[in-house]
């Protein structure tokens, strides 16, 4: 009788994956990234104070920017676009917009502690700079990935770090190679032109800068209707 193989080939399926969408408009929002900065510090000096939200430290901009200025209306309808092409590409109903945007300025020893955006529909940050350092604006447009494995790179500061949401409950199972399934963290720097969406339980964080800089972001929530 012929000995039957008992090693089976094993196929491998994501389910309940956590949908993150990344767009990189690069040098084709130079001009719109430029005015926005300038907005948002234009915004600081109008309102040094602004608001106490996951931000220790930090300055932290009322919401709707974008009825006060015409660089946050312009972003508005480009995130707006971007926040449906996400609920297209998996499968949730269009019809969201973006709005209630605001502004976030961390120095070194700033950080925003962990928080999600439980309340709306899908959340996102973008970059229109990558920092300020002594008065000079510093962008780093790029074609990479932006978004890496790992709390940070052990090196700088200031990154946005995603929690995974089953986080300290795969322990049983020891992690032999980094893989989509065993890791942990995510982490993404500043980085020009670069949108992240993700849903609004993901938790996150932003790491406290350990170098002399500026870092500007900016926010936002999508709802319908």
């Amino acid at each position: 009788m012929q000995e039957m193989n008992s090693v089976m080939d094993l196929r491998s399926l994501p389910v309940f994956p956590i949908p993150i969408g990344v767009a990189n408009f690069g040098q084709k929002n130079h001009e719109l990234n430029i005015q926005l900065v300038k907005d948002t510090l234009l915004e600081k000096q109008k309102d040094p104070e602004g608001e106490d939200h996951s931000n220790m430290g930090g300055w932290h901009s009322k919401v709707n920017m974008e009825t006060k200025y015409d660089s946050y209306r312009e972003l508005s309808k480009i995130l707006t676009d971007c926040g449906n092409q996400y609920c297209n590409l998996h499968g949730y109903k269009s019809g969201i917009v973006c709005s209630d945007l605001w502004s976030n300025i961390n120095q070194s020893g700033d950080l925003n502690f962990l928080h999600h955006h439980g309340t709306t529909a899908l959340a996102g940050v973008y970059y229109p700079i990558e920092s300020i350092v002594d008065g000079n604006w510093n962008f780093n447009y790029t074609n990479q990935n932006p978004i890496k494995p790992g709390t940070w790179n052990n090196q700088d500061g200031g990154s946005l770090v995603f929690q995974d949401p089953s986080y300290g409950k795969k322990v049983h199972l020891l992690t032999d190679k980094p893989s989509a399934f065993n890791i942990d963290f995510y982490h993404v720097y500043p980085t020009s032109s670069v949108l992240i969406l993700f849903p609004t339980y993901l938790l996150h964080m932003v790491l406290p800068f350990k170098e002399d800089k500026i870092r500007l972001s900016i926010s936002f929530a999508f709802r319908y209707g």
